[in-house]
């Protein structure tokens, strides 16, 4: 296939399942977008510099809508978790550009391609094994000891998604539901918060390189973005059929595909795979969309409960 068609035909295509899988999950979609762009041809750098960059106005209606849902008063979700990760995700995304690229002057791609891999690695087996709290669930109270925390799991979560270009969605979603015990309802809409937050500050380093406006860059973000602001909302939706319908558990334990996929594609970079790696890519891509679509049919058929009070994870 023409690079040049494979380009226009393959980024609306990334960013619409990979945004579809984001909004179902409330994570960004640099999973697939990231190892798709380098299969394609472009560097680390470029990939998540697009990757970022493409996030921005795919997620950017779903959130303003959202955001109000997660509570903002005295001792809330919002004041206790949201904020101070937020914060912290700001103040270090300005950094992931500048150690992206020290790491690949010093080690090579490989290098970042491996690490991602052993990361993503450990999200998907601790998603397996954990568990979600849903529905009835008591919301965890905050403390000034958990603000701390929160804002330092911020910091971290800036700092390797602007290195990786994921989004920080895929560090933060884990760690909301195993660490700070968060139902699903308010890790889904705060982990889309944040992904917008981090993207935004993380893509304006990459997109102005040596003050000068990287055109390729944005111009292949908004081909990508042009799918990604259909997929969003798409499955934004889907999330919420499903989990009103009592599948909250499914929701978290099946967030473990974007894992397999993740690993599928930068495995096949590293060992230059290239054509089969297109391949099983657009395949993954099927794939998701047609599970996502499947299952919330499913979910809106086949309700655990009638009723919302007595919904089991």
């Amino acid at each position: 296939m023409n690079h040049s068609l494979f380009l226009l035909l393959g980024c609306p295509l990334a960013g619409f399942v990979g945004m579809m899988s984001g909004g179902y999950w409330g994570v960004g979609c640099g999973w697939i977008v990231v190892p798709t762009l380098m299969i394609m041809g472009f560097n680390p750098v470029e990939a998540v510099g697009i990757g970022l960059l493409q996030m921005v106005p795919s997620t950017l209606p779903t959130v303003i809508r959202q955001t109000p849902q997660i509570g903002w008063g005295k001792e809330s979700v919002g004041r206790n978790f949201a904020l101070p990760i937020g914060i912290g995700a700001t103040l270090t995304a300005l950094l992931g550009k500048p150690l992206n690229v020290l790491l690949n002057q010093k080690f090579g791609a490989t290098f970042i391609q491996w690490m991602f891999v052993a990361f993503i690695a450990f999200i998907g087996i601790q998603t397996i094994l954990s568990k979600t709290r849903c529905y009835n669930d008591a919301i965890p109270s905050g403390s000034s000891r958990k603000r701390k925390i929160a804002f330092s799991t911020g910091l971290l979560t800036g700092l390797l998604s602007s290195l990786m270009g994921i989004g920080g969605g895929i560090i933060i979603r884990p760690l909301l539901t195993s660490a700070f015990m968060l139902p699903e309802y308010f890790t889904s809409r705060i982990v889309r918060l944040l992904v917008l937050a981090t993207t935004f500050t993380g893509a304006v380093t990459y997109l102005f390189h040596n003050g000068a406006f990287d055109r390729t860059m944005f111009l292949v973000g908004m081909l990508i973005a042009a799918g990604g602001m259909a997929g969003f909302p798409i499955g934004a939706a889907m999330h919420t059929i499903v989990y009103n319908h009592g599948y909250a558990q499914h929701i978290h334990k099946s967030f473990a595909v974007v894992a397999v996929a993740i690993l599928a594609g930068t495995l096949c970079k590293i060992f230059h795979f290239i054509d089969a790696g297109k391949i099983i890519m657009l395949a993954i891509a099927v794939f998701l969309c047609a599970y996502l679509c499947l299952f919330t049919l499913y979910a809106a058929k086949h309700p655990k409960t009638t009723n919302s009070t007595e919904k089991q994870c």
